[in-house]
């Protein structure tokens, strides 16, 4: 692989598509109540606030199962190029959603293409897991 190849989970929550680079997935389970000390972030929380308790069906286990993300499906595993990414700039990059890297546009069989947001997992560690 390249060094502009990179490989990602991509997952959906409320509608949006993200991608988690593969090297911080621990692994993937279905949603159950949270245990311990694992902090859950919830992306489709975040995109739709105030939305009707919608119960997302997986969790994606990161940095040694603290932290776990909410999604609403997830898709597969992509290898990217990183020229593909489009970079964000403000206003649509903000202090308040510095986690994003960058969008990409993903081929889709049903829908043509769509649009995916890179996650910087780093940073959401450096929050302590809290956006």
């Amino acid at each position: 692989m390249g060094d502009q190849q990179l490989e990602y989970l991509e997952f959906q929550a409320d509608e949006v598509h993200y991608l988690i680079p593969l090297s911080w997935v621990d692994r993937i389970s279905e949603r159950t109540k949270k245990k311990g000390r694992t902090v859950l972030i919830d992306f489709g929380g975040l995109t739709s606030p105030g939305r009707g308790g919608t119960q997302q069906e997986y969790l994606i286990l990161a940095d040694e199962e603290k932290a776990g993300f909410l999604a609403d499906r997830v898709l597969g595993m992509r290898t990217l190029d990183r020229r593909a990414f489009i970079s964000l700039r403000e206003p649509a990059l903000n202090e308040t959603n510095r986690y994003l890297e960058a969008a990409v546009l993903l081929p889709e069989e049903q829908e043509g293409e769509v649009l995916a947001y890179v996650l910087k997992p780093e940073i959401l560690k450096e929050r302590q897991w809290k956006l």
